[in-house]
């Protein structure tokens, strides 16, 4: 998922956007933009630049030279790590081993089809739960329920187009806690990308 060459299906320059959305009973939610800027510095391809999210909450992240995977889930994940380090006062070091470690040893991959620009694409579907068998759950039981999503497919710009993360309520059926949802939404206006059939 990391070292994938997510971006060779995008001619640089091009900009790539992502909706995101946060909702659930936790904090007040919100909606934002992603957007992963590739250019081609010399002959070399891809310098990369992302802006996530906007105003007070946007994230500084620095350039990537020579991108071949998309840095949209590390982005997303960064976020996510500082996020759970504000709300639960651990340390995003142990939030990161976490995520890593159940990366490794428990993620679960399926085949699925996901429609994107009026067409049905394949992509995979990954997803984990990086507290569930946290040895240390009980700091951090409120969040043991946490998922994380990750969609990927080839056939649409830049590989990724979804990530996700879900903490459910209390009975099934609830309306989750927490839930941060970042989709493609495309090439940004004006930047032209191969039709994928």
């Amino acid at each position: 998922m990391f070292v994938d060459h997510q971006l060779a299906n995008v001619k640089a320059p091009a900009s790539l956007r992502y909706t995101f959305v946060k909702s659930g009973s936790l904090e007040p939610g919100f909606e934002d933009e992603v957007r992963i800027d590739v250019k081609r510095k010399g002959k070399v391809c891809c310098t990369v630049d992302g802006n996530f999210l906007s105003g007070e909450r946007k994230m500084k992240l620095p350039e990537i030279e020579e991108a071949q995977a998309n840095p949209v889930i590390l982005y997303f994940l960064e976020r996510d790590i500082r996020e759970m380090e504000r709300l639960t006062k651990g340390k995003s070091g142990y939030f990161r081993k976490r995520i890593r470690m159940t990366m490794v040893d428990e993620a679960k991959v399926r085949d699925t089809k996901i429609s994107y620009e009026g067409r049905e694409v394949d992509a995979q579907e990954v997803s984990l739960n990086p507290y569930e068998t946290d040895p240390l759950r009980a700091r951090f039981e409120k969040y043991a329920q946490k998922r994380y999503t990750f969609v990927l497919a080839s056939g649409v710009p830049g590989g990724v187009y979804q990530v996700r993360t879900a903490l459910p309520g209390a009975l099934p059926g609830d309306a989750p806690v927490l839930e941060e949802v970042m989709t493609l939404a495309g090439p940004a206006a004006g930047d032209k990308q191969p039709s994928k059939k």
